[in-house]
C-alpha cells in the first residue's frame, strides 16, 4: 500500500470542524474554536453541528453529509473533530473513503473517531490521533509542539523523553505507526474497516476506564482477529483508569504481558496521547516510527505527517 500524506497547513488557512460522534457542548466548542484561531487558523463551523439525536450530534445522515462537505470544500485544508463519544460507526457504510482519500486532507481526532481513521487507513491516508475541538483544545490540554509539527511539518518529529515510558518487553522495532483506542479497534474486528497491519508496524493502543479483565479480552480479540500480524512493536498509552484495584495482587503490566504472551516484540507503556491526564500528544497514524526497549524505553516518530 502507498500511504499518502496530506499537504501541510500554514497560518491563515481555513480548517473545518465536524461532529461525527457525540453531541457537542456549545461553550466547549466556542473555547476550542478560539484556541484554533489563537494558533493562527481560520475556522469554519458548519450549520447543524450542535444538533442532538439520542447520544449523537444529530442523525447519521447529517453527520455524514457534514464530513463529506468539508472534504469536498477546496478552501478547507484540514478537518478537526469536535469530540468523540459514540456514533461514528454509523457513518461507515455510507462513506466512500476512496473518494475522500483521493484528495488528502488532515483529519484529527481520537476515541470513537478511530472508526473513521480506520476507514481512511484502508485507503492509505495518514491521519492524526490528536486533540479535539470541544475537548482537549477547549481546555488547552494538548501538547502544542507535537500538534504543530503534525499540522505544518515545522520543528522536529515527536520523540519520547528519558523515563517517559515504561519498558515491558525488550527489543527494537520499526514500522508504520497504526492503532488508536483499543476498544474501538476491537469493535471493528471482522468488519471491512478492521485494523490491518500489512507491513511491519508499530502498534499504538490506548483506552480509558476499562477494567483489567476487559483489557485482557480486548487484546486477545485483536490477536485472534489477526491484527497483530506484522507488528514490530507495541506502545500503550497512559491507560487512565485501567489499573486494578489497590488491593489486587497483580498489575496492569501483568495483564498486558499475559495477553500478549508469544508476541515477541518490544512493548512499552505510558505514551500520553488520547485519553490522558497529561497534555495530549498528537501522533501521526500511517508514518514510520521506532520503538526501543531495554533498561529504558524510547519511542520516536521518524517522518512528518504532511507532504
Amino acid at each position: 500500500m502507498i500511504w499518502r500524506r496530506p499537504p501541510a497547513l500554514a497560518r491563515g488557512e481555513l480548517v473545518g470542524v465536524c461532529a461525527p460522534s457525540g453531541p457537542v457542548a456549545p461553550e466547549r466548542l466556542q473555547q476550542g474554536v478560539a484556541e484554533l484561531r489563537a494558533l493562527g487558523f481560520e475556522v469554519r463551523v458548519p450549520e447543524g453541528l450542535l444538533e442532538r439525536d439520542r447520544f449523537t450530534a444529530g442523525s447519521a445522515e447529517r453527520r455524514r453529509a457534514e464530513l463529506l462537505s468539508l472534504f469536498d470544500d477546496a478552501e478547507v485544508r484540514a478537518v478537526f473533530c469536535a469530540r468523540g463519544g459514540a456514533g461514528a460507526v454509523q457513518l461507515l457504510p455510507g462513506l466512500d473513503f476512496r473518494r475522500l482519500a483521493a484528495t488528502p486532507k488532515l483529519f484529527i481526532g481520537y476515541s470513537d473517531v478511530g472508526f473513521l481513521q480506520l476507514g481512511f487507513a484502508v485507503h492509505g491516508l495518514v491521519t492524526l490521533h490528536g486533540p479535539m475541538v470541544a475537548r482537549d483544545l477547549s481546555t488547552r490540554a494538548y501538547d502544542r509542539d507535537s500538534l504543530w509539527h503534525a499540522l505544518t511539518g515545522e520543528g522536529p518529529p515527536y520523540a519520547s523523553q528519558e523515563d517517559e515510558l515504561m519498558p515491558l518487553r525488550a527489543g527494537e522495532g520499526e514500522g508504520r505507526l497504526q492503532g488508536g483506542c483499543l476498544s474501538i479497534l476491537a469493535a471493528a474486528a471482522g468488519t471491512p474497516w478492521a485494523l490491518r497491519c500489512q507491513e511491519p508496524s508499530i502498534l499504538f493502543l490506548e483506552d480509558v476506564d476499562e477494567p483489567p479483565y476487559r483489557i485482557d479480552r480486548l487484546l486477545r480479540q485483536l490477536r485472534f482477529s489477526g491484527a497483530f500480524e506484522n507488528v514490530a512493536g507495541v506502545v500503550f498509552g497512559d491507560m487512565k483508569g485501567c489499573t486494578p484495584p489497590i488491593d489486587a495482587d497483580f498489575a496492569l503490566e501483568d495483564v498486558i504481558l499475559d495477553a500478549l504472551a508469544g508476541v515477541e516484540v518490544p512493548i512499552a507503556l505510558g505514551l500520553s496521547s488520547g485519553h490522558t491526564s497529561s497534555p495530549s500528544l498528537t501522533l501521526p497514524l500511517g508514518v514510520r516510527a521506532r520503538l526501543r526497549c531495554d533498561a529504558a524505553a524510547a519511542f520516536e516518530v521518524l517522518e512528518p505527517a504532511v507532504g
